[in-house]
């Protein structure tokens, strides 16, 4: 069903106006790109994760071509397979000429270095170990100009807080359905075993939190999405960060819709990001 008739958008772009998002969707092409999986290396972590690459059909002809990426960064108990699963990647990959990388984050890494778990420092892996392998095995546009991420749920605070701790490193980042603060969930997913009882270490989770360290962003010229379904329990959250994004003149566009937590808004919600990020790495601008 076509996104157009589903939804009623309110887009938000920095704090200077409210207008309905009209966007004409593209028909997906009837061809496709091709996909790989891949092990790619952690040497902080002493291991490798899996990945799902997926790639335009021109990327075997056009051999003199760089090609932008955007990461996909899968939710809470998923793996990398998930973004190919929900959304037609290999499709995507030809209307927008662009590479999708899908690292694994584990079960729950956060994508973040953990204090406890010295053997899961996600954040390092997706900032650095993976986009250098990529950038070393594949035609890319080696530059945080080329480069973007995405992310559901957890993969929503991992790419917010990811681009906020490292703006150097990627274009931009989308959040579709993200914990945007850790705090509000203390007894959640995990996240106690990365980062201690929070009645213990309020001061730990508030810098591990999209909402802690947003204000990095600032003069950063990094593109950034949040998108939540009306219904979703991360609704509150993503209102919260909005508004400290407006408060600190950080420019974004902030979208919400009806739905909740669930794959089917994630596939609907990345034909609306993949728009947006496409077009500002298409741009070619640091």
């Amino acid at each position: 069903m076509s996104l157009l008739r589903t939804t009623s958008n309110r887009q938000f772009i920095g704090g200077l106006m409210v207008l309905p998002v009209l966007v004409a969707l593209a028909a997906v092409p009837t061809r496709a790109g091709f996909k790989d999986v891949v092990a790619i290396p952690s040497a902080t972590m002493k291991r490798s994760f899996k990945a799902t690459i997926v790639f335009p059909t021109s990327y075997k002809t056009e051999k003199e071509r760089r090609y932008t990426v955007l990461y996909l960064l899968h939710g809470f108990s998923q793996n990398h397979t998930v973004w190919a699963r929900i959304a037609p990647l290999e499709a995507y990959a030809d209307r927008y000429q662009m590479i999708f990388v899908c690292p694994d984050g584990d079960y729950d890494s956060w994508y973040l270095n953990s204090p406890l778990k010295k053997r899961s420092h996600f954040e390092t892996y997706i900032a650095h170990e993976v986009p250098d392998f990529v950038d070393q095995s594949y035609r890319t546009v080696a530059a945080r100009r080329g480069r973007a991420l995405i992310g559901s749920s957890m993969g929503g605070h991992g790419a917010l807080t990811i681009v906020a701790k490292h703006p150097d490193r990627f274009r931009g980042a989308g959040s579709i359905s993200g914990i945007t603060d850790l705090t509000q969930f203390p007894d959640k997913w995990g996240l106690s075993k990365a980062l201690g009882p929070y009645s213990k270490n309020r001061e730990i989770w508030k810098q591990f939190s999209f909402v802690g360290i947003y204000h990095k962003l600032a003069q950063t010229n990094t593109g950034l999405v949040l998108d939540c379904g009306t219904a979703d329990f991360a609704l509150e959250g993503n209102r919260h960060a909005h508004k400290l994004l407006l408060k600190a003149g950080i420019p974004h566009q902030y979208f919400e819709r009806p739905g909740s937590h669930t794959p089917d808004y994630v596939a609907a919600a990345l034909e609306y990001h993949l728009l947006y990020f496409h077009r500002i790495l298409e741009e070619g601008r640091d």
